[in-house]
């Protein structure tokens, strides 16, 4: 798993790894002079280019900038700095004195084949002004390839916003990843994100990583030979209604992609006829209902709990004050994993989340950017900018796993916090969190841990967007081509 680190992590290793592993910050802004340096020469050799124009402020970031004007200007490339202040940090003004050539004190009119963006670190948030406004939007006007030093001039780093930012082509992050690369609209100016380990230390454990491939092989190891259906747990899915009949069979079909023994499907009973035979692996249930819609009845809770490792609810079912008595009961008297979903956690927006304080079972939550933002009462802007700390606070207070799905869901225990960025636009669409609900009931049924279970959900799911994407294409992808890609999605971490 990638680290990732928010600024202030990332300073605080900065200066751990100067003051007491006794690297001279010198040292360090020359690898990180090099590391940006290195990835502009190889942009030019693949485009051809040979001019080079470095922007640099005047913190440490500019100091990157220099030393790396000056490595290139070294190998013989046509390099030359736009200089944008004369009040330079130390570290700086020490790159500065070492650099020999063409020097701009104003946005030069030539042309450039790439541009070095050294303007602004991962130390700035709020909005670019004067001559460091001009300088990016002038940037991001030239037409040149830009390689931004850390992080694109801009960006806030912590939360992937900003008000105005350089659209790099190669951003080349120092020491760990930054959450703001990945989050918000981070990804949409980073370009390639290139990571260079300059042999910063970190004082402590990170608190979060980017998920990869590798994390999840020990989720699908090799079964053994004496084993049968009881031995991979039994997944329940409590969904749907006359309005929203299809989330049902979503959930369900991906629960019996994910390797579960049993997949249950329990549908209020004005839609079991609709069910028969649509998922002949599935167990298929007709739940109390009224209207349409889920019923409170604790006799078929109790037995819909028995022998059940995990239960999924909220898909399809809208918003009751049914529903809500469902959950409170399912909190108090369940035992195994309780997956959170859509209607669920709305009608927990609705009509009370306090009852999620006293459980029996562990639980796991999924909203999307609005429904988190009703469970929370938090503005939906304010979710959006800030929602990496809020659904970690929001765990943390509720005692959940969260996962804030979005192009990079945050998967949170109030702890430690994991980035899914397995995944591609064409699943924006109706019916993709249904799909990842019942990948996390399946795996969580297996008897996976809940932080383990959402983050390897989501990691699969994503994966198997981007396969059906390849097949049908950014437009034409349906949650249902997502389920059909699970089993490929699956055995890419077996191949590993």
């Amino acid at each position: 798993m990638q680290k990732v680190l928010t600024c202030a992590q990332m300073r605080a290793a900065d200066k751990y790894t100067i003051g007491t592993m006794g690297v001279p910050a010198q040292e360090l802004m020359e690898r990180a002079g090099r590391a940006i340096a290195e990835e502009v020469r190889t942009l030019l050799e693949m485009s051809g280019g040979r001019r080079v124009l470095a922007v640099c402020g005047g913190g440490n970031n500019g100091g990157d900038g220099w030393c790396a004007a000056r490595l290139l200007s070294d190998w013989g490339v046509d390099t030359a700095v736009y200089t944008l202040t004369d009040k330079l940090s130390a570290d700086c003004a020490a790159q500065r004195a070492q650099y020999v050539g063409k020097v701009y004190t104003q946005f030069p009119e030539e042309t450039f084949d790439a541009m070095i963006d050294a303007v602004f670190g991962t130390g700035f948030h709020g909005a670019p002004e004067g001559v460091f406004l001009d300088a990016i939007e002038k940037m991001n006007q030239s037409g040149a390839k830009i390689v931004s030093a850390d992080i694109p001039s801009g960006l806030n780093g912590d939360t992937g916003t900003f008000y105005s930012c350089v659209k790099a082509s190669v951003t080349v992050t120092i020491g760990e990843l930054k959450g703001g690369l990945l989050l918000a609209n981070g990804p949409d100016v980073c370009g390639k994100i290139v990571r260079k380990d300059i042999g910063i230390s970190l004082p402590e454990r990170a608190l979060a990583g980017r998920s990869e491939a590798e994390d999840f092989v020990k989720i699908f190891p090799p079964r053994k030979k004496n084993t049968n259906k009881g031995s991979f747990g039994k997944a329940v899915i409590l969904a749907g209604s006359l309005a929203y009949s299809g989330a049902p069979l979503l959930s369900a079909g991906a629960a019996l992609r994910c390797g579960c023994g049993y997949t249950q499907l329990a549908v209020p009973q004005e839609l079991f006829g609709y069910y028969v035979g649509k998922y002949p692996e599935a167990i298929l249930t007709a739940a109390p209902s009224e209207d349409g819609m889920l019923r409170f009845d604790e006799e078929f809770l109790r037995n819909l709990m028995r022998g059940a490792d995990c239960i999924a609810i909220g898909m399809g079912c809208g918003v009751s004050q049914q529903l809500h008595k469902i959950l409170a009961f399912l909190l108090e008297e369940y035992r195994g994993t309780l997956v959170i979903d859509a209607d669920a956690i709305n009608t927990l927006a609705e009509y009370g989340a306090d009852i999620l304080r006293e459980k029996s079972c562990r639980v796991i939550m999924t909203p999307h950017p609005k429904e988190f933002s009703r469970v929370s009462g938090k503005e939906l802007c304010t979710v959006l900018a800030e929602g990496t700390s809020l659904a970690k606070q929001f765990a943390a207070e509720y005692g959940v796993v969260l996962l804030l799905k979005g192009h990079t869901s945050v998967i949170t225990n109030g702890k430690f916090s994991v980035f899914n960025t397995e995944g591609t636009p064409a699943q924006a669409k109706g019916g993709s969190g249904d799909v990842l609900s019942g990948v996390i009931a399946s795996l969580a049924a297996r008897g996976v841990n809940a932080m383990d279970a959402a983050s390897c959900g989501a990691f699969l799911a994503g994966r198997a967007g981007i396969f059906a994407e390849k097949k049908f294409g950014e437009y034409s992808v349906t949650p249902s081509d997502v389920i059909g890609e699970l089993p490929a999605a699956v055995l890419s971490l077996k191949e590993i």
